[in-house]
Formats: structure tokens, C-alpha cells, sequence
């Protein structure tokens, strides 16, 4: 009797482990989110369940070698699509326009980083962050509308975009983090909204084309090298009539200095993906 009842509880632990298997339900460790995918006319698309009735975009494969126009969908499986993930469109160089639905709030890291042919980008009015290297290297990006929502523009968010002219910060819009938009060279003039609490280390580096500088607001945290150039610093571009005698702007704006050899800003080097 114990021989068969042994044999019988050796059968059932075999039939759970193979239906685990093919189910794909193993320890709550294993668990991955279900990736599925959409094709279209443009190319295929592929996403991930996430929170409540939500996906995120996590990749997209496209049919075209050069001149792709992207359409994002706002849904998938009766989802609404709310991210754009981590190097969704990362080094996608066909790519020369992109449009995003109004459902996208966050802009993952890489997401559109090393898309060297993308020329201008409209970001829905919902959109509360860019996140890390989002359109770093991007460097035919001309025009970006920031939507009217954003909080925060992440770490090397447009570094190196050298062909960016201009960049209208919108009045929600709270911290620019470290080095976003270093060696935008082709930026011309910056206007900080009262809603800005933080500018981050080298955030304007090496921005030599920049003639214009503004600020709306007296205390704002500011970063070492925000304003800096090779050999040179844009102090002189700093509109200082909207400050205050003794905030903590205009205390920061008057010891900028001339870089020097042993305070010449770091080196940064191009994001790695």
C-alpha cells in the first residue's frame, strides 16, 4: 500500500512541476510581465502589461530603412499605453518622426537615444517625465515641445543634441537634472519658469551658443558648471534685473568664475547604453 501511495504522490508532483512549465507559473521570483506584440503597416510593436489596466511600449521593430514615420498607439488589448520604455527606439536611425499619443506620462531611459535622424518631437501635454539619456545623441533633433505637464528632465536627457535651437520649459516643470542638455550648441536662449526648484551640475555645458539667459524665480538650487563653457563661462548672458539683492540666485550668479585649470569641469562621456 505504501509502495502505490509513494508511486501515486511521485505522478502528482511530476503533473504539477510539467503544468508549471507549460503555464509558465513558477516562485513568485520567476514571475516576468507578458510581453505581447502589435503589427502594422509601419512595423511591429511590442508591449508589456504593467499596473492596473496600463501597458508599457517596450520596443519597436520598424519595416522601413529610412524615412519612418511612427505613429505610437494609445492602446493594446484594451490597455492604455502609458510608457514608452527603456531603449524602445534606442539607435533607431530611420527614424526622422515620431507621433506619441496622449496617454504617455513617463519617457523611459534611452528610449529614443542615438535616433541620429530624428529632426523634431511633439510630447503630449500629460507627459510628467523624461527620463535618463531619453534622446541623447540625437544630434538632427531641432525642435522639441516639452508638453505643458513635466516635472522633471532627467540626467543627460538631451545630451549632445547639437542641432537643438530651442526649448521652451513649461511653468510645471520643477528639476533639470545633471548634464540634460550639455553641449547643446545650437541653443540660443534659456527661461527658467518660476516652477523650476533645481538645475542640476554641467546642465548647460559647453551651450556656447546660448545669448540669452532668464530666471523668474530667487530660489533655485543650481548646480556647479550649469553655466560653463570650454575656457569660458556665460555669466555675461545671465538677465540678473529679475533678482533680488542678496537670493540666492544672484549670490550664485556672482561667483561664477572664469574656469580655471584646477576647476575645469569633468569630463562626461556619451551615455552608454
Amino acid at each position: 500500500m505504501k509502495k502505490y501511495l509513494a508511486i501515486a504522490m511521485a505522478a502528482l508532483l511530476l503533473v504539477c512541476s510539467l503544468t508549471s512549465c507549460i503555464t509558465g507559473q513558477g516562485s513568485i521570483d520567476d514571475y516576468t510581465p507578458e510581453v505581447d506584440y502589435l503589427v502594422t503597416e509601419q512595423g511591429t510593436f511590442y508591449f508589456e502589461e504593467a499596473e492596473g489596466e496600463t501597458a508599457i511600449l517596450v520596443k519597436y521593430n520598424g519595416k522601413a530603412t529610412k524615412d519612418d514615420h511612427v505613429v505610437i498607439p494609445s492602446t493594446f488589448n484594451d490597455r492604455t499605453v502609458t510608457v514608452i520604455g527603456e531603449k524602445a527606439f534606442y539607435s533607431l536611425a530611420a527614424i526622422v518622426e515620431v507621433t506619441i499619443p496622449d496617454t504617455i506620462v513617463e519617457i523611459d531611459k534611452y528610449a529614443f537615444a542615438r535616433c541620429t535622424e530624428l529632426t523634431a518631437i511633439n510630447l503630449p501635454a500629460g507627459l510628467l517625465e523624461i527620463d535618463d539619456y531619453a534622446f541623447a545623441e540625437c544630434d538632427k533633433l531641432a525642435s522639441v515641445n516639452l508638453g505643458s505637464s513635466i516635472t522633471t528632465i532627467g540626467e543627460k536627457a538631451f545630451w549632445g543634441c547639437t542641432a537643438l535651437t530651442n526649448v521652451t520649459l513649461p511653468a510645471t516643470l520643477a528639476e533639470i537634472q545633471d548634464a540634460a542638455f550639455w553641449g547643446c550648441t545650437a541653443l540660443t536662449a534659456v527661461e527658467f519658469p518660476a516652477s523650476v526648484k533645481t538645475i542640476g551640475t554641467l546642465a548647460y555645458y559647453n551651450c556656447t551658443g546660448i545669448e540669452s539667459i532668464k530666471f523668474n524665480k530667487d530660489d533655485i538650487t543650481i548646480g556647479e558648471f550649469a553655466f560653463v563653457t570650454e575656457g569660458s563661462t556665460l555669466k555675461d548672458k545671465i538677465d540678473m534685473s529679475n533678482l533680488a539683492e542678496g537670493s540666492k540666485v544672484l549670490e550664485y550668479v556672482n561667483n561664477i568664475a572664469e574656469p580655471a585649470e584646477e576647476t575645469e569641469a569633468p569630463e562626461t562621456d556619451a551615455p552608454e547604453a
